[in-house]
């Protein structure tokens, strides 16, 4: 039996990198959204482009996760 270190190697760096990439999603996306429903000093949210950009990182992050299960399962026809 011979293992592929390259080959293993680079799943190795691939999974770090993707699962770096999805935290930054996730954590970014829940603070862009729990900005946007914090009440400011004057009593008015601070936005909706916050809470926009928040939804949509939360989006990107599904979509992220989606992918992975896409990678995972087999196809078949």
């Amino acid at each position: 039996m011979k293992i592929d270190w390259a080959a293993l190697g680079i799943v190795a760096v691939i999974s770090v990198v993707a699962t770096v990439l999805f935290m930054l999603l996730l954590a970014s996306g829940i603070r862009l959204v729990s900005v946007s429903m914090a009440p400011t000093n004057n009593g008015h949210s601070s936005g909706r482009a916050s809470r926009t950009a928040g939804i949509a990182l939360l989006g990107c992050a599904g979509l992220l996760v989606l992918f992975g299960i896409y990678l995972i399962m087999p196809f078949s026809s």
